[in-house]
């Protein structure tokens, strides 16, 4: 419980910082941005559980190319974090142009934006999830 707590603060945060730095990402209030923490954090949660699979099958790929002499050793340090920041990358894209739909107090103008978010996103959750564990 206190672990979503915290992923709803987070997510809150990120999503207020993110409007303020990154124009055509507009938030109406910080209500709002509460709001679409807690959906963008349910529904994260709900594809979470699907994605464990893939992220099964990607280390899987990573172990198997880390035997390769000149790319195993970049792999070793970077491996579960260029995993962790691809998949909630896209899963930060996909999810903010599904709210996009769903709420009117958010408007983003453009893919660009939402792709900018979403690596703006990521880069929060990974290290966020390296500092709180």
């Amino acid at each position: 419980m206190t672990g979503a707590l915290i992923t709803v603060g987070v997510n809150t945060l990120a999503f207020y910082m993110i409007s303020e730095m990154v124009p055509g990402f507009d938030i109406k209030s910080k209500k709002t941005a509460l709001m679409m923490a807690l959906v963008y954090s349910a529904l994260a949660a709900v594809v979470w559980f699907a994605a464990i699979p893939i992220t099964f099958m990607l280390g899987a790929v990573f172990a198997i190319i880390a035997f390769i002499p000149f790319i195993g050793p970049l792999l070793a340090g970077a491996g579960v974090f260029v995993t962790t920041f691809m998949l909630l990358f896209g899963l930060s894209a996909c999810l903010l142009m599904l709210i996009d739909k769903m709420m009117d107090d958010f408007k983003m103008r453009s893919p660009t934006v939402a792709v900018i978010a979403s690596i703006l996103l990521a880069l929060i959750g990974v290290l966020s999830r390296f500092v709180l564990g």
